[in-house]
């Protein structure tokens, strides 16, 4: 698949959106932010043109990068540290102790990214060739790595680093004269994050749930006392379709009729003025790919990973 392909089927998801009776019902799009030059119509979207910058630019680099690089054990990690018997699930117990005592919230205080340069990096990734450049701003831990205005308490300027990861990468990015975008993953935090509602099947924690469901009242004398967990975690809900099983997870990534657990409105709510948010943040951003995931269930179905708004160099 080429790029124009690829940006024509992002473009098409949009349209899915638009289009959506469930979600002209919800009123979800009923920002100032969608004021431009295309109509919810297939016609109107297939006019699009990739950019000339984008047709010429044959590399960009992304960091995938935010609080589950602090254990240094890969991928996933604030799912996986929750599955009883897997790699990460012995990485941190080896190194934080049991996930009914410290968990992925625990893993994100102590992630303070000292070391980390932007400008340094952003540099490095000109020198090799890089055209554009795109960081991540949120992942499935669902922590915003940005000053977001309706994640108020749970994002990098107020938890672990006390940074905007996001505006350090974008200053350094725009100083560098690179093109910046930014991806979301926040999509399938609601069902990747159930294993945290899990608890050992056997040894000394056998029975004991993992902290997935704790909230503000269990924070009494601890570092997040006052705080409520389930604004990251958001696990106050039952269980998706088969979520004991590890292997099905994938199969859940299209929404409510693929097995996902329905949203609440809150939630929904949260993530749809979080997303604003971060468009707002960047300010000259001039086009943005939303697919649809089973964050939005029911209003919306389908896959994917990422919000992608790329802004001007």
């Amino acid at each position: 698949m080429n790029r124009r392909n690829a940006l024509k089927l992002g473009a098409s998801a949009l349209a899915g959106l638009y289009l959506s009776p469930l979600l002209g019902q919800s009123q979800l799009f009923s920002s100032p932010l969608n004021n431009g030059v295309f109509e919810p119509t297939w016609d109107s979207l297939s006019k699009y043109i990739v950019p000339d910058w984008f047709r010429d630019a044959k590399f960009g680099i992304w960091a995938h990068w935010g609080p589950q690089c602090e254990p240094e054990a890969g991928d996933w990690y604030a799912r996986e540290m929750y599955q009883e018997g897997s790699k990460k699930y012995k990485i941190h117990i080896e190194k934080y102790g049991h996930p009914s005592k410290f968990g992925f919230k625990d893993v994100i205080n102590i992630w303070k990214a000292d070391n980390w340069n932007p400008e340094e990096l952003v540099n490095l990734y000109k020198d090799v060739g890089a055209k554009y450049f795109m960081a991540m701003a949120n992942h499935h831990d669902n922590l915003d790595l940005y000053d977001s205005k309706y994640q108020p308490n749970w994002n990098s300027t107020k938890m672990g680093p006390k940074k905007d990861i996001i505006a350090g990468w974008e200053k350094a990015a725009r100083k560098a004269g690179l093109r910046f975008a930014v991806s979301v993953h926040a999509a399938h935090a609601w069902s990747r994050f159930e294993t945290a509602q899990r608890a050992d099947t056997k040894g000394n924690y056998a029975g004991i749930p993992y902290d997935g469901k704790v909230t503000k009242a269990d924070g009494v004398g601890t570092w997040w006392e006052g705080l409520d967990p389930q604004e990251l975690y958001a696990q106050n809900h039952i269980l998706s379709e088969n979520s004991l099983n590890v292997g099905k997870i994938n199969k859940t990534m299209g929404g409510g009729k693929r097995g996902v657990a329905k949203t609440i409105n809150i939630y929904r709510k949260n993530s749809k003025f979080s997303y604003y948010s971060l468009i707002e943040n960047l300010k000259s951003c001039f086009g943005f790919i939303l697919r649809t995931h089973p964050r939005f269930w029911p209003l919306v179905t389908g896959s994917a990973i990422a919000l992608i708004c790329i802004t001007k160099a």
